[in-house]
């Protein structure tokens, strides 16, 4: 005997897919509901039509993909909305000022100014701090704002303060709270690379403006730590010098503006690298889906195999990418792919990704004897 499968969707799913799909088939388990249909219209029409009707109902939905066919997909029906939570102004206000003082006393410590001796001093270090913050603000703003216009349930930045002798930036950056995932793969790419971009906007000019203030002689006979370079580097100080440095036992003695900007530019290429929740990570998942955690899986090896055979600063960097997931969530609608132009907009991060890429960043360089 025939089986109207209309009959089998409980009343209200049925009420919310009416004139939106044709259902297949259905399946449910105990937390949730999971229909095979036919769209009626584009992925991202239907799922948008779809998605709001099931949050007045009071559902969350996830669709996907359906490997057995090109033209239906699944729909995953969960009881419940996630819950809208506020930015929490005074935890981010406390974590924002503990970071600005922190970046102080190392602008300060690399002026020269012991703030340990004299705390009175630390505004010693305000080009720096300046200069690094904003450029992570912007980076996060970046993120923020476009993540507001795309409707992206994005909180405002929490910086991480990290005070001297125990780094000598004086902060581990930012994250902003992503209360839910990503509505679609279009959203994830927008959101994630605007935050490089906006960084970038801020960084290039200053880094230029502070090689300009800084000077070029001896490199030290004592022993000291090199920064590394990057292609981009590189030219920027061709750029400034009209030479290639080092050279000939000469270098740029870095401002502290120059200096927290490259800082700027290495955090850059550090996000930009297509791990689980980093920035590259995000446009990767985008593109790729799924089958992205491999790319991420490579990436961490890379990380690995410079830091065992270059420089250790990337054994760090790839553990807390390990520890980070290099998995990536899945938004809620995994069907819709980004179109040509995103795909554009990817490859012209990876481009940045390539001349931002330091395979030493910070190398130790002994002191000259006799």
């Amino acid at each position: 005997m025939a089986t109207n499968i209309e009959s089998l969707i409980p009343p209200d799913i049925d009420s919310l897919c009416l004139g939106l799909c044709t259902v297949h088939w259905t399946r449910n388990d105990t937390t949730q509901y999971i229909i095979n249909a036919t769209p009626k219209s584009a992925s991202n029409v239907f799922f948008g039509l779809l998605q709001a009707r099931a949050r007045a109902a009071g559902y969350t939905i996830w669709m996907r993909s359906d490997p057995r066919s090109a033209s239906s997909v699944e729909v995953i029906f969960v009881a419940g909305v996630p819950p809208v939570a506020a930015t929490r102004w005074i935890v981010a206000g406390i974590l924002l000022m503990a970071t600005i003082i922190s970046c102080l006393a190392c602008g300060a410590l690399y002026r020269g100014t012991d703030v340990f001796v004299h705390p009175t001093r630390i505004l010693d270090g305000w080009p720096f701090a300046a200069t690094l913050l904003g450029i992570l603000a912007t980076h996060e703003m970046g993120h923020y704002l476009v993540g507001r216009w795309r409707g992206a349930p994005v909180s405002l930045p929490y910086f991480i303060p990290l005070p001297p002798p125990l780094s000598f930036t004086g902060t581990l950056g930012a994250v902003i709270v992503q209360r839910e995932p990503m509505r679609d793969r279009r959203m994830l790419l927008d959101v994630g690379l605007a935050g490089p971009f906006a960084g970038l906007l801020v960084a290039v000019p200053l880094l230029i403006y502070g090689l300009m203030h800084s000077t070029v002689g001896p490199v030290p006979t004592t022993g000291y730590i090199q920064e590394g370079n990057s292609a981009f580097y590189i030219l920027a100080k061709l750029f400034v010098f009209g030479t290639m440095l080092p050279h000939n036992g000469m270098d740029v003695q870095l401002n502290d503006v120059a200096f927290a900007a490259w800082i700027g530019l290495l955090v850059t290429m550090f996000n930009l690298l297509p791990i689980g929740q980093l920035d590259g990570g995000h446009a990767a998942y985008a593109l790729f889906g799924p089958k992205s955690v491999y790319l991420a899986y490579g990436a961490i090896a890379f990380c690995l195999l410079l830091g065992i055979f270059v420089d250790n600063t990337w054994l760090v960097w790839g553990m807390i990418a390990t520890l980070s997931n290099p998995r990536h969530p899945a938004p809620f609608d995994d069907v819709t792919t980004v179109g040509w132009r995103r795909i554009l907009f990817a490859a012209i991060a990876l481009i940045v990704l390539l001349f931002l890429l330091t395979p030493a960043p910070m190398q130790p360089v002994p002191g000259v004897i006799g």
